[in-house]
């Protein structure tokens, strides 16, 4: 009983992440592309939730958010390179004192920009080999720094309201 209300309570939280993410990757809260809030949401709630709720909040927001922007060849590398920048999260946090230190993990949102346009790019290679994952390489650096900077700026409106309801949440299930 006890453990299928923390599950519950998990499926509930991922929800409300979810639609979150998926509200703000549909409407843009600055008109420019990439730039939205969602890669520091999946770090914070990584970094606070773990790494199998950091890969299902990605994959759930990809998916979501593309029944209304729209399915593509590009969805699977969004959502394997959302799980990428989980993974890159995860091992950080694993082997640096990552959770304790707010730079550090400001200067890794900023990073994750790159990191998950990158593995977009390399995720296209499928459908145009080393050709186009150059071209879209060389396309997409202006948008992916529009990215990290996004995730600079927006980390430090988004840190301490997320921390502090997850930090409300964690209390609540032990």
């Amino acid at each position: 009983m006890v453990t299928e209300r923390l599950q519950i309570r998990q499926i509930a939280l991922l929800a409300m992440l979810s639609a979150m993410c998926v509200v703000l990757r549909i409407f843009k809260i600055i008109p420019i592309p990439n730039v939205q809030p969602v890669t520091d949401i999946l770090m914070i709630a990584t970094l606070y939730l773990g790494i199998g709720s950091g890969i299902t909040l990605a994959a759930l927001t990809m998916l979501i958010s593309n029944i209304y922007l729209g399915f593509g060849i590009w969805t699977i590398p969004q959502i394997l390179a959302y799980a990428g920048c989980v993974l890159t999260v995860a091992f950080l946090n694993k082997v640096t004192p990552l959770q304790n230190h707010f730079w550090l993990q400001v200067a890794l949102a900023t990073f994750l920009g790159w990191e998950y346009g990158f593995l977009v790019d390399l995720g296209m290679t499928i459908f145009g080999g080393l050709p186009a994952f150059i071209a879209y390489l060389v396309s997409s650096f202006a948008f992916d720094t529009y990215h990290a900077i996004g995730n600079f700026a927006f980390y430090f409106v988004l840190y301490k309201p997320i921390t502090k309801a997850l930090e409300a949440y964690q209390r609540r299930i032990i």
